[in-house]
């Protein structure tokens, strides 16, 4: 059926240091392709959880770090000098067509789309140029991108 789910455990720390004839760097390896498993999957909460265990595993690793860096839940921040508005229209948009783009950041000005790419760099570029400061909505869509 559509609703269900299937439901995987994550490893425990005793069962992961527990792994007879595997290196460091291959069990370092398998973690990291577990939880790019769970992103792609979009279970962003059980990798959210399992990357607070990897940083307890893998301290020195920079992959770790980087993940555990942004899979912190986002910050809302406000600019007094811009005047609020309402995102509502972003919303919408994003709702009805986001699903069109996977795995590339969107730049939503009202209800159109002004940018798609894999890399956030090139979307808030063209944004930034075709919209001269005005404030736009920068989302990231789950998912692996379509090939070309």
């Amino acid at each position: 059926m559509a609703s269900e789910r299937a439901v995987e455990t994550v490893p425990k720390t005793e069962e992961h240091a527990a792994e007879p004839g595997r290196t460091d760097q291959e069990r370092l390896a398998a973690d990291l392709q577990h939880l790019r498993d769970l992103l792609e999957g979009v279970r962003i909460g059980e990798a959210r959880r399992f990357v607070k265990e990897l940083q307890q595993r893998w301290p020195e690793s920079e992959r770790v770090r980087h993940y555990a860096h942004v899979l912190q839940p986002p910050k809302v921040r406000s600019r007094p000098d811009i005047p609020a508005r309402s995102s509502e229209r972003e919303w919408k948009w994003l709702q009805e067509h986001g699903h069109e783009y996977p795995g590339c950041w969107l730049a939503i000005y009202e209800d159109r789309l002004i940018a798609a790419d894999p890399d956030r760099r090139v979307v808030t570029a063209k944004a930034r140029q075709e919209l001269r400061g005005e404030p736009f909505f920068l989302f990231h869509q789950p998912g692996s991108p379509k090939a070309p």
